[in-house]
């Protein structure tokens, strides 16, 4: 994904997300960007709508995500959550089904939804 190649055109808060998810903290990514701990941190706290950023360390902070966002660093940990198709419920993996046949005579969920909820007896 190509993200704003005008320093006009940055957003430093979302700046702010793509280092963290690059997983590198301010001193190591002001290094990567050629920029001083300070000035990124002062440009990354900028406020949305406000501009007020300098413009060099915007075009630095940029090229600086392109470059590990294209050849990530070490660290960088991505876990990726399975997919719908890689789950299964506890009963599905024991072989069991989630049918009404399963649930036990008067049990509460044998009785279905409660309309008494909140309500005293």
């Amino acid at each position: 994904m190509t993200f704003p190649s005008d320093p006009n055109d940055r957003v430093p808060k979302g700046d702010h997300n793509r280092r963290l998810a690059l997983g590198m903290d301010l001193d190591a990514f002001a290094t990567e960007a050629g920029i001083s701990p300070e000035e990124l941190k002062q440009y990354e706290m900028t406020l949305p709508d406000t501009g007020g950023f300098d413009l060099e360390v915007a075009r630095r902070v940029g090229a600086a995500l392109e470059r590990l966002e294209a050849n990530p660093p070490s660290t960088q940990k991505v876990i990726n959550p399975p997919s719908v198709d890689q789950t299964t419920t506890k009963a599905e993996a024991q072989g069991k089904t989630t049918d009404m046949k399963d649930v036990e005579r008067g049990s509460d969920a044998d009785q279905g939804p409660s309309f008494r909820v909140g309500t005293e007896l």
